[in-house]
């Protein structure tokens, strides 16, 4: 049985990826941030392995790392978004700067580091990124803020790296924007505000991140409906 880590998984794309790999016949491991969110626990699957990981936490990522003893691959999915004050006029938020920086680029490489002696078969490792990490398509943005997208520029750098380094040994990776989706309630329904719907885009990314390419030697930014971004 082939299994999967993916980080994240409280809610949203996370929990998507989680019910598709399952319904695929894989062992998953979630990790989960979120006390408040039950969403993984309620589908109560055998093959289904809940770990707590906070991706800001190199502690709680060397605890969750420590339960997997072999892994095909790996979805960095977890980020955070929060609203953050970062204008020129007031005082900046730097902590919660750091932590923006800690989760959505630091948190996602350590992982990689502690698990890939423990990845196996496919060895593939898979980040979702967005299109706000696209340097030359940041122009004329309306409210942008600093940590989101500077954060995950730097997660596509610390991809670059890695791929440059890692395929030749036998790693593939996978790098996937997932477009605008939609907010999952606590109570299972989604808010109107957004474009996509979690479950819709979750099994476009599950093939995507699965099935082999023609060209693995390179390393592009792919959207939900197979365009290559500027990255």
């Amino acid at each position: 049985m082939q299994s999967v880590l993916i980080t994240g998984a409280d809610r949203g794309l996370g929990l998507s990826l989680c019910k598709e790999y399952l319904n695929r016949g894989w062992e998953v491991f979630a990790g989960k941030y979120m006390e408040d969110y039950d969403f993984l626990e309620n589908l109560r699957h055998e093959n289904l392995h809940v770990l707590r990981l906070d991706m800001g936490n190199a502690k709680s990522i060397d605890a969750a790392a420590e339960k997997i003893t072999a892994l095909d691959m790996l979805i960095s999915n977890a980020s955070l978004m929060g609203k953050v004050n970062c204008s020129f006029e007031e005082p900046m938020d730097l902590e919660a700067v750091w932590r923006a920086y800690n989760v959505n680029a630091v948190g996602p490489l350590t992982l990689v580091q502690k698990l890939v002696p423990k990845m196996r078969g496919m060895r593939r490792i898979c980040f979702v990124s967005s299109e706000v990490a696209c340097i030359s398509l940041m122009k004329n943005r309306y409210n942008d803020t600093f940590p989101y997208p500077m954060s995950k520029a730097a997660m596509n750098m610390a991809v670059r790296i890695l791929h440059n380094d890692m395929y030749e040994k036998g790693y593939t990776f996978r790098l996937f924007h997932p477009g605008w989706m939609k907010f999952r309630e606590k109570d299972g329904t989604l808010a109107e505000e957004g474009k996509y719907d979690p479950d819709d885009i979750g099994k476009i990314a599950a093939a995507y991140f699965e099935n082999p390419l023609r060209d693995e030697n390179r390393l592009v930014m792919v959207d939900y409906d197979g365009y290559e971004w500027p990255w």
